[in-house]
């Protein structure tokens, strides 16, 4: 079906037509309530999201530590070593000391001694160290079982060790709070299709604007074969995975002239999708929207055009929903390329089941990525396992089926950007296969 402005005003699209076509329809449910009712106060101290992050995480690992180590070890808090040599558990939070990370006061110290320093993008060294932090202490961490080059701040674990006379956590073994619970997946009886895509990047359309008509012109059902046209038919949701005004590979400015421009397309682009089909519009750190995780919605002042359909949502950044039952989740990219940065993990798809594994969605924040102060819980704890789990912006299209120890399947989703491979992503929720397409 086309979908119908909620007034009976005309919506424009000048730059894009639509066609009836007869869509299906699934339920939705939009489940990012605690990412967008996250108090903007400033006035709070960081640390209150890691102590809310440790007490959650220490309720969650207990029991999984119980039956990984059994009761023979006891779980301790820093403050109540005591017996050096002694085998115990301790839970706690993971910080990396590293002699690269960035400093205003390194900076300041080299300007003022006028040396010039390259700009990086990459912080590992292998001076780098761990130490494992609770409410009141931190121990330094050694141990084979345990490769700081293949972790990031932030990361909550359980430590199976002993402290030694110098005061040093030597690490036996390593126990991550794991996937979370799964809800059942849906069985459906037809194909339903959910499109993702990012860094349409409307600010610098000139290379991709045919490749854009082409996209515009699928979705509408208005090329390729009745084949093609039935399988359209069946897309029930598409997702833009932020970098819509600019791309993340977009380190120029952008002038008021163009900035103007860019936000008409993107209204012109959001409206001529949510014609045809439900859209759920993301921002990202490129977008006009704040820069600190979560990040909220769009303000609507930008889509006059998009705002007058019922099948348009601006939605946050990170982004959690139910699609005909199943859990969707994912970023705009910011969390997964910031672990890159600060490790040797270089794989997108890994660092995205590194992120089950450690079943927070944003370990590095509030460290290394600008983030809202939380004082009552952390909003990027995971705590369903999603049956999609996908990350925007990314360098190129990849995808793997995730399978958990208690049965958990997830389809992993990197969406490249489209300004770049004009490629989308296509998950069917029938059997969680994803392809990519691409319009060139």
């Amino acid at each position: 079906m086309l979908f119908k402005p909620e007034s009976s005003s005309s919506v424009q699209t000048n730059a894009f037509e639509t066609l009836e076509l007869e869509r299906q329809d699934v339920d939705y449910k939009d489940c990012s309530k605690r990412f967008q009712e996250v108090a903007r106060d400033f006035s709070k101290q960081y640390a209150h999201i890691y102590s809310a992050r440790l007490n959650t995480f220490r309720n969650i690992l207990t029991p999984i530590v119980m039956k990984k180590w059994s009761n023979k070890q006891k779980i301790l808090k820093l403050c109540e070593l005591r017996d050096k040599g002694t085998t115990c558990i301790i839970i706690g939070t993971l910080f990396k000391f590293q002699e690269l990370k960035p400093s205003i006061l390194k900076e300041l110290s080299d300007q003022l001694e006028i040396i010039p320093q390259a700009p990086r993008t990459h912080f590992v060294h292998d001076s780098d160290s761990l130490v494992l932090e609770d409410e009141l202490q931190r121990i330094k961490l050694v141990g084979e079982c345990i490769d700081v080059h293949r972790i990031v701040t932030g990361v909550v674990c359980a430590l199976l060790g002993s402290e030694d006379e110098d005061g040093i956590f030597t690490v036996k073994d390593v126990c991550w709070p794991g996937c979370g619970i799964q809800k059942p997946l849906p069985t459906l009886s037809a194909d339903r299709y959910i499109v993702l895509m990012s860094g349409l990047n409307t600010s610098r359309t000139a290379d991709h604007m045919f490749s854009m008509h082409l996209l515009m012109e699928w979705l509408s059902g208005l090329s390729g074969t009745s084949e093609y046209q039935e399988e359209v038919s069946k897309i029930v949701r598409v997702i833009v995975a932020g970098g819509v005004l600019a791309s993340h590979t977009n380190e120029s400015g952008v002038n008021e002239s163009e900035f103007f421009a860019a936000v008409e397309l993107m209204d012109s682009l959001a409206a001529a999708v949510s014609a045809v089909a439900p859209l759920d519009l993301m921002p990202s750190s490129k977008d006009p929207t704040g820069i600190m995780l979560p990040q909220k919605p769009f303000h609507y002042c930008l889509f006059p055009k998009a705002i007058e359909y019922k099948s348009f949502n601006r939605v946050t950044n990170p982004y959690e929903c139910e699609i005909g039952g199943f859990t969707c989740l994912g970023t705009s990219g910011e969390p997964i390329k910031d672990i890159m940065r600060y490790s040797k993990l270089d794989d997108t798809l890994e660092v995205m089941k590194k992120t089950l594994l450690w079943r927070n969605i944003a370990p590095t924040c509030p460290d290394t990525i600008p983030c809202t102060p939380c004082t009552e819980t952390d909003p990027f704890i995971i705590y369903n396992c999603p049956a999609i789990y996908f990350s925007g912006n990314s360098a190129e299209f990849a995808t793997d089926l995730y399978e958990g120890e208690n049965g958990q399947r997830t389809r992993l989703v990197c969406i490249p950007n489209f300004c770049d491979s004009t490629t989308v992503a296509l998950v069917n929720l029938s059997n969680l296969e994803c392809y990519s397409m691409k319009f060139s």
